[in-house]
């Protein structure tokens, strides 16, 4: 778009160490205002409920800012979707936060025929700086169209689970290694959440460098991280500790 000279508002970067993907910068002037980002015109939308999502992140921003956008009808009807809830993929640009996914719903049931133009504002109060990464015009009809590996909700169970599973298992790695009992599952147990850690960590960092939306690169990373991390560090713990339970009946047998 910029080399065809569609940008019209903004500044485009490159990636860099704080996204892996080309962004779009966006600066409030101290007062009120609606900057165009983007206009596509004649959309291929076959389906009555549809979005505009992607990934947002914003410093500073003064007052309630938003995200909306406008679907222009072939018989002169003009709607708009705006972020404007206090949680979610539509929360609204306000304070700070680092990247987060959002989206733009519409649902056009009953059209006579889909939308001619769509328009996406970025409309801040007064100052501020918003950041966008790529963008996605995806069907809201059952496929998901946006390229993610699974949706945000999907991305919040798989916290949730894969952390009650690893809280499990370290919680029965740290009772055996108490008592001094059954080194090898023990072992086997700390051994085998490292490897499943260092796996997703590096699943992550792929999803990050393909754009993947944030719930889905963000479980990898934290999970693949503390899988990893911990259990490696807690393994020369474990072998000392078992090493000197043995010892001790060794030297108790002696005594005998």
């Amino acid at each position: 778009m910029q080399k065809s000279g569609q940008i019209t508002a903004g500044t485009v970067r490159s990636a860099d160490a704080r996204s892996s993907f080309a962004t779009l910068q966006i600066e409030g002037a101290g007062q009120p205002r609606t900057i165009t980002i983007l206009t596509i015109e004649a959309p291929r939308i076959t389906s009555s409920r549809y979005a505009i999502t992607g990934q947002v992140r914003y410093e500073g921003v003064d007052g309630a800012g938003y995200l909306e956008m406008w679907s222009h009808f072939p018989d002169g009807g003009q709607y708009f979707s705006r972020t404007l809830a206090d949680t979610g993929p539509m929360m609204k640009l306000q304070g700070t936060s680092g990247w987060r996914s959002f989206m733009l719903p519409f649902d056009a049931t009953g059209a006579r025929s889909a939308p001619s133009r769509l328009v996406v504002n970025v409309a801040l109060p007064g100052r501020g700086v918003v950041t966008l990464g790529p963008l996605t015009l995806a069907s809201q009809d059952g496929a998901d169209e946006t390229g993610a590996w699974w949706p945000d909700r999907t991305g919040g169970w798989i916290g949730a689970v894969a952390g009650s599973v690893v809280g499990a298992i370290g919680a029965m790695i740290g009772v055996l290694t108490s008592l001094g009992r059954a080194r090898r599952v023990v072992t086997a147990a700390s051994t085998g959440l490292a490897v499943i850690g260092i796996a997703a960590f590096l699943t992550g960092v792929v999803a990050l460098t393909r754009s993947q939306p944030y719930a889905v690169y963000y479980p990898l990373l934290l999970g693949g991280f503390l899988c990893s991390v911990i259990p490696l560090g807690l393994l020369s713990t474990i072998r000392t500790r078992y090493q000197a339970l043995e010892l001790r009946a060794m030297r108790a047998q002696d005594l005998r």
